[in-house]
C-alpha cells in the first residue's frame, strides 16, 4: 500500500483535495502531519478524507506523544475506526516540529515506551497503528511495544535494510512501513531544489546517531550545521533553511542518504530494493519540492518498484 504524506501548512491547500489528487495519480490513500503551529488538526481531516473520499487508508502522521497523551490519541483513533472501520492509519512518534515550535522536549524513550504500551492496550486491533522510528533504540523499543513500525531510515538500501532487519529481530511479527522522501527529477539541480525543505530534519537525525547513518568522521561537523540552519517554525518549507552558509559537500551527502531522486527508471529502481525487504506498506513525504507536480510518475515508479520480482 502507499500513502502520500499530505505537509502543507494551514491554508495551502485542502487535504481532501490533495487525497483526491493522491488517488487519481493511482496511490491508496493520505497521511495528515501535526504540528498545531504548522499544519490543519491531523485528525480533523482524517475524518473530513475518510467520509469525502474512497481513501483505502487515511490518518495522522506522525501524532505527536509530546504533546498528546495517548489516552487521547487512543480515543480519537477509536472513534475514528468506529466510523471507518479498516480504513484508519495512526502513526504515532515522540514529535519533531511539533514540540520543538513549543519550547518542549521530545518524551524520553521510558515515557515514550509507556505511552506506546497504552496505546497498543486502548487502540482496536481493526486500526493500523504504527510508530515511527529513526535510530536504532527506538525502532527497536517501538517494535517491542507496539508491534508496528513506520521505519524513517532515509534511501540508502543498506541501511533501510539493517533498520527493518532490527524491527523484526525485537519481534517477529512486526508489521513494517517505511517513510520515504521521493520525488521525479530530471537533473542534479533539480534534485537539489526538492530536497531543500527536507535537508535540515534529516540532517539532525543523522547526528544524533552519526554511526547507525555510516556518517564519516570528517563530515559530521558539516553535517551537523546543514541541521542547525533549519528552522522547525518552517519545517517542511522551502524557506525552512535559515542562517549561514552550509557546505555544499554536507547538503549532497544528506539528501543522497535521505531522498530519492531521479528519473522514474531510478527511482523504481531504488523502490525494487525496498521492496526486497518485505515492508508491508511506503508512506511518501509530500514536503519535497515537485512531488505533487509529478505525482503520476512518482507514483508509478513506487508501484512498480515494489511489485518487481
Amino acid at each position: 500500500m502507499i500513502l502520500l504524506n499530505v505537509a502543507r501548512p494551514a491554508g495551502q491547500a485542502d487535504p481532501v483535495e490533495l487525497a483526491g489528487t493522491a488517488l487519481a495519480a493511482g496511490l491508496d490513500g493520505v497521511a495528515l502531519a501535526d504540528s498545531p503551529r504548522l499544519f490543519p488538526d491531523c485528525l480533523v481531516e482524517t475524518e473530513r478524507v475518510l467520509s469525502a473520499t474512497p481513501a483505502r487508508l487515511a490518518g495522522p502522521c506522525v501524532l505527536s506523544l509530546g504533546l498528546r497523551h495517548p489516552a487521547a490519541v487512543a480515543g480519537a483513533v477509536r472513534t475514528l475506526d468506529a466510523h471507518h472501520p479498516g480504513r484508519v492509519l495512526a502513526v504515532v512518534g515522540r514529535g519533531e516540529s511539533s514540540v520543538r515550535n513549543e519550547g518542549l522536549a521530545p518524551p524520553s524513550l521510558r515515557a515514550y515506551e509507556a505511552s506506546l504500551a497504552t496505546l497498543r492496550e486502548l487502540v482496536p486491533a481493526s486500526a493500523l497503528l504504527l510508530g515511527a522510528a529513526s535510530g536504532p533504540r527506538t525502532i527497536a523499543a517501538t517494535a517491542a511495544r507496539l508491534g508496528g513500525v513506520l521505519v524513517d531510515a532515509g534511501a540508502d538500501p543498506a541501511i533501510v535494510g539493517k533498520a527493518v532487519a532490527l524491527a523484526r529481530s525485537a519481534r517477529a511479527d512486526v508489521t513494517v512501513w517505511m517513510f520515504v522522501r521521493a520525488v521525479v527529477t530530471d537533473d542534479e539541480a533539480g534534485a537539489d531544489a526538492a530536497a531543500a525543505p527536507v535537508l535540515g530534519s534529516c540532517a539532525a537525525r543523522l547526528v544524533r546517531a552519526p554511526d547507525w547513518f555510516d556518517v564519516p568522521a570528517a563530515l559530521r561537523p558539516r553535517v551537523a550545521a546543514v541541521a542547525e540552519a533549519h528552522d522547525y517554525r518552517r519545517h517542511g518549507t522551502a524557506d525552512a533553511r535559515v542562517g549561514g552558509d552550509v557546505p555544499a559537500e554536507a547538503d549532497r551527502f544528506v539528501r543522497e542518504r535521505f531522498v530519492v531522486t531521479g528519473d522514474p527508471c531510478a527511482v523504481a529502481e531504488r523502490f525494487a530494493a525496498f521492496g526486497a525487504l518485505g515492508v508491508h506498506g511506503v508512506v511518501l513525504a509530500g514536503a519535497l519540492g515537485g512531488v505533487l507536480d509529478r505525482l503520476d510518475d512518482l507514483g508509478r515508479a513506487v508501484r512498480d518498484g515494489l511489485t518487481k520480482d
